[in-house]
């Protein structure tokens, strides 16, 4: 009974313990809700030689390449909401980008939502943001 309690218990521990990769956009990326109620994903990036207004240019444009829809975009609040279209659906997956100012540079936010019923992996949003982020901070 002891010996199990005491694997529990390290299962516990261990369980809480992040798994750190040196890469904001990695170690920074959550994720809530499920298939059926839809999922959001979130991640922040520090870019600590971006300004704020070419780190929201540079989303701005990066989301376009990526084939986003621009709903509305507020460079004086660094809001940007954007969506893509969900093959073989009529149902929009929306993206929105916060850019605020940290230091000399800006921290970038990502929030995706998939709406219920809509398979999104995690590691595939974790990636895609990773990527996205890194062509912001060119």
């Amino acid at each position: 009974m002891i010996r199990v309690l005491a694997i529990l218990l390290c299962a516990a521990a261990l369980q809480g313990c992040a798994t750190h990769t040196g890469k904001q956009c990695e170690d920074n990326f959550t994720t809530s809700g499920s298939f059926l109620t839809g999922k959001s994903f979130t991640t922040t990036s520090e870019l600590p030689t971006v300004p704020p207004a070419t780190a929201f240019t540079n989303a701005y444009k990066m989301l376009l390449r990526e084939s986003f829809h621009v709903e509305s975009a507020d460079a004086k609040r660094g809001v940007i909401s954007a969506y893509q279209n969900v093959s073989l659906s009529n149902k929009t997956a929306p993206l929105n980008v916060i850019i605020e100012p940290a230091g000399a540079g800006s921290k970038i936010t990502f929030v995706f939502n998939a709406a219920a019923g809509l398979y999104t992996p995690e590691s595939g949003a974790r990636d895609e943001f990773c990527e996205m982020i890194g062509q912001v901070n060119q």
